[in-house]
């Protein structure tokens, strides 16, 4: 169940390596674990033991750089602690969605188990070739960062520098007006600008350290190093401001399959949680309607994901069609609906399914570049749309 990432500590690849080294010494490889596991317990063996980030305090004991009290029972900035408070549980459920981003783990609900990747990853050396080519390979197992790698390609100048302000992330905002309880309520869709920002952070700092991107104010790697070790201090930092970047590679996606693509669960934002104004309401109608955001969201995953299998593209108008047929699945409102499906098409991109729109007879048609992991893609898929979609892929 691959989620959209959108916190600052999970970008520092060198903190998840020692956590999955934690992980790997603690449970081994047919062990699972659950979230609390894995916080920071100073009565028990915890991630200390294998932080490489430590600094020494005053008192003569170590502590996280990313903690500014030595004795913060929190201990570790990708955890928190045991005895926090229940608010600061989102940092470890961030990071092990990382890891499964990054294909280290696997998370099933509560159930979660180190891969053999991972366990890779934890046996490997940080600083060494190896260390780089596991980056490398993991970065590109997220469909959000490999959806962030092709905008960047899009936008990149002749040289290619590129402004991280032009690389649009998170969900869709396709602006739906509903009546809802006497009100007209545009319905949030889309993630918010904080969310997207975090969510940008931490995809920019994957594909540094992995080697595909470099800010511009610092230099290409020299032979013989590596990226995840020379841009180190860079990618550590607390908070990484930078805005100017340069491609330093561009992967050949052609006949590429995403395996972490977002699951049917994670095409939208988790809207209990809104806070916009009036927002009562705004929750309210977005729930209501959120399965039919969701399904379509899937359908267009799923069709495109079917004709990348097929060699083929997609006649938008034929999906359009589609959807009107099955309007109690995946329809809102009429009005504007090209225009929706239109913007909705952006969830392929932050999936990992990359395409390209051709023109012919007047005529557009979608043809996809990568194919996904369907198995993860269908992750909470409920059986009559799946059914649906089995019986009349357009």
């Amino acid at each position: 169940m691959a989620y959209l990432l959108n916190r600052n500590p999970a970008a520092r690849i060198e903190c998840l390596h020692a956590l999955v080294e934690f992980i790997y010494n603690k449970f081994g490889e047919n062990t699972d674990f659950t979230l609390t596991s894995v916080k920071f317990n100073r009565d028990e063996r915890n991630i200390h033991e294998f932080c490489s980030r430590l600094i020494d305090s005053s008192l003569g004991t170590k502590y996280c750089p990313y903690k500014q009290n030595p004795l913060d029972e929190a201990g570790c900035s990708l955890t928190n602690g045991v005895d926090e408070d229940s608010t600061k549980s989102k940092e470890v459920s961030n990071t092990i969605n990382a890891l499964h981003a990054l294909g280290f783990v696997n998370r099933n609900d509560r159930k979660i188990r180190i891969t053999p990747f991972g366990i890779r990853f934890a046996k490997a050396k940080y600083g060494s070739e190896e260390m780089q080519e596991i980056i490398k390979e993991a970065v590109l197992h997220y469909g959000p960062a490999v959806g962030v790698l092709k905008q960047i390609i899009n936008v990149a100048d002749g040289e290619g520098n590129f402004n991280s302000a032009d690389i649009r992330v998170g969900y869709p905002n396709t602006k739906e007006t509903v009546v809802y309880k006497n009100h007209n309520v545009v319905l949030s869709s889309g993630s918010q600008k904080d969310s997207n920002t975090r969510t940008r952070s931490c995809i920019l700092a994957w594909l540094t350290t992995a080697g595909f991107i470099r800010p511009q104010d610092l230099n290409d790697v020299p032979k013989g190093e590596y990226a995840h070790m020379y841009y180190r201090d860079f990618i550590n930092q607390s908070h990484r401001g930078d805005r100017l970047y340069k491609l330093v590679e561009a992967p050949d996606f052609n006949g590429f399959e995403i395996q972490k693509p977002l699951d049917y669960s994670n095409l939208t934002k988790l809207t209990a949680a809104l806070r916009e104004n009036n927002q009562s309401i705004v929750r309210e109608a977005t729930m209501l309607y959120e399965p039919k955001i969701n399904n379509r969201r899937f359908a267009l995953l799923f069709i495109l994901n079917e004709a990348y299998k097929n060699g083929k593209s997609v006649l938008f108008d034929n999906i359009l069609a589609f959807f009107r047929k099955h309007s109690e699945l995946f329809v809102i409102t009429d009005d504007d609906l090209e225009y929706v499906i239109q913007n909705e098409l952006e969830i392929a991109t932050m999936a990992g399914i990359l395409y390209d729109i051709v023109s012919m007879d007047n005529q557009m048609y979608i043809k996809p570049l990568t194919g996904v992991n369907i198995e993860e893609l269908a992750n909470g898929v409920p059986n009559e749309l799946i059914d649906t979609l089995k019986r009349s892929i357009v």
